[in-house]
């Protein structure tokens, strides 16, 4: 390319169509008309070959002979060049060539439009169990797409491959040190009209059983351990390890080292207690 002059310039090589790649010739140019022309095959790609070519797309020829855009032939500085114009239509009723490759209003959609919400929208059918977005290895790596082949739920998938081996990161990272009550990763289960649930829990936490999860929250705000919580605040299927548990202002800690110290005088009372129900 002939910067200085936006003009491609042909120096010593030639496409050979049937090797399907360029060799080291010269191609014969007179002052007059050459005869080899920069020209487009079917697939768009640019080639050389005699003029004229039968069974490829033209570029449109010389504008001295025909007028509009195509190929202008001069010599400059003991060199041939060739400024040329390519005028096709790249996007056409907002389709990329004959892909399924959308564009308008600077936003990009793939298999359909993109939607005035989206800057880049890619179309998955409802009822098709269907990855829509891969970034990965072909194997490992992390992809969304729909999870059902009924109705559309969103599923976010992450496989990990090294000895580590994990499997997806949630990772939040804050721009500054400012004081907050807004948690830097936030997960928020809502209607579609942005109010809370009412009729199905908000987060839960399983190892491939949706019968059967590990941890709940429900649409009350209820955590279950092991179980779905249905009364208490919080419901756990088995024991707690805790160094303290505080039940209202009480510490139940204190309260047992309070009974430990104790000892000796509870002992005491139950003597007593018992001597006096002996008496009667």
């Amino acid at each position: 390319m002939d910067h200085a002059s936006q003009n491609i310039v042909l120096h010593k090589n030639s496409y050979d169509r049937s090797s399907s790649r360029f060799i080291e010739v010269i191609p014969p140019f007179t002052d007059t008309i050459p005869e080899y022309v920069l020209s487009m095959d079917v697939s768009r790609n640019i080639i050389w070959g005699k003029f004229p070519k039968t069974g490829i797309q033209e570029v449109p020829v010389f504008p001295e002979i025909y007028p509009g855009p195509g190929i202008e032939i001069n010599k400059r500085k003991g060199k041939i060049e060739i400024g040329c114009t390519l005028d096709f239509q790249i996007v056409q009723n907002d389709r990329i060539g004959n892909t399924d490759i959308f564009y308008k209003d600077g936003k990009i959609g793939i298999s359909r439009l993109p939607l005035h919400t989206y800057k880049f929208d890619i179309a998955v059918p409802e009822n098709t169990l269907m990855t829509a977005f891969h970034v990965g290895d072909g194997s490992y790596g992390f992809s969304m797409g729909n999870g059902t082949s009924q109705g559309f739920i969103p599923e976010i998938i992450g496989m990990g491959s090294d000895e580590n081996d994990a499997g997806l990161y949630f990772l939040g990272k804050a721009g500054n040190q400012i004081e907050s009550n807004i948690p830097l990763i936030v997960m928020d289960g809502r209607s579609v009209t942005n109010s809370s649930l009412r009729n199905r829990p908000i987060f839960g936490v399983t190892s491939g059983d949706y019968n059967s999860y590990k941890m709940l929250v429900d649409q009350k705000g209820r955590l279950g351990v092991g179980r779905v919580p249905e009364i208490y605040k919080v419901e756990v299927a088995g024991s707690i390890q805790a160094e303290d548990l505080v039940l209202g202002e009480i510490s139940v800690k204190a309260l047992i080292d309070v009974i430990k110290d104790h000892e000796k005088e509870i002992d005491n009372l139950k003597n007593i207690i018992e001597t006096l129900q002996e008496q009667k």
